[in-house]
């Protein structure tokens, strides 16, 4: 069935429950019928469901790992060109509300730092000026895949992950990726020394793993929702985190990943 014919089966539903319910519920003002009001009412809560959902945004998942997948294959060109292989550094954001003058605007951005080799330090000049290029660390500053689904996520619960301790992430996170956003069937996170756990079944960006001419990237970065999670997590912690671990769940069923402080 076409997307359109959808949308009018939808507004077609929508349209005889939400008559039949105003009928019902003037029937019952007229007769005094309790039951007509009962079911007048709840024809008409699902005629609004209907209709609200009939507007409902919706993209196909190839769209968004054929976005995706053009993004990290721009990222490996830079990475090979630059002759690249070492590891992507997620460095820890400022809380959104903390005052910081106009010039360090920048530090409130996940970023992530890819390089050969690493001290932990980045260059705060380099950060704040937004450079790509690091003269003091041979590697490149890139804005992190999973950025922007960290945004979402905190305007979602209105909340800052800086101000949420790694405890109560395991409980939010995997909910969010799941119930709210549908970009997995299954989340689950496990505390572990120095970082965290992260396993997903179904997960909606799978196909980047698999992919026949390898991504560099997605190995270094993870794709936009592991990505995502280690975004939180250097938030939350103040730490640089990196992606320790990462493959394919036995039976190919879903993503593993070991993200670690350092």
């Amino acid at each position: 069935m076409s997307r359109s014919n959808k949308k009018n089966n939808s507004s077609r539903v929508a349209g005889v429950f939400l008559t039949l319910g105003i009928l019902l519920l003037l029937a019952s003002i007229l007769f005094q019928n309790q039951i007509s009001a009962f079911i007048g009412l709840g024809l008409t809560f699902w005629g609004a469901i209907f209709a609200l959902a009939r507007n409902g945004k919706y993209i196909e998942s190839s769209l968004l790992d054929a976005t995706a997948k053009s993004n990290y294959s721009t990222i490996d060109r830079m990475i090979n060109d630059l002759r690249f292989n070492g590891q992507g550094y997620y460095l820890p954001s400022y809380p959104q509300d903390s005052f910081l003058p106009d010039y360090l605007r920048k530090l409130k951005e996940p970023v992530v730092f890819i390089s050969e080799n690493f001290d932990g330090k980045p260059s705060v000049d380099e950060l704040v000026s937004g450079k790509f290029l690091s003269e003091r660390n041979r590697g490149i500053f890139i804005t992190a895949p999973g950025s922007g689904l960290m945004a979402q996520m905190e305007k979602l619960l209105q909340t800052d992950f800086s101000k949420i301790d790694i405890q109560d992430l395991i409980g939010i996170l995997p909910r969010c990726l799941t119930e709210q956003f549908n970009l997995a069937r299954l989340v689950r996170m496990t505390v572990i020394e120095n970082g965290i756990n992260f396993a997903a079944t179904g997960i909606l960006y799978e196909s980047l793993y698999r992919s026949p001419t390898s991504l560099k990237s997605v190995s270094m970065l993870g794709c936009p929702v592991v990505s995502a999670v280690a975004c939180v997590l250097a938030k939350s912690s103040g730490k640089i985190v990196i992606i320790k671990e990462q493959a394919l769940s036995p039976g190919n069923c879903g993503v593993r990943a070991v993200l670690k402080y350092i």
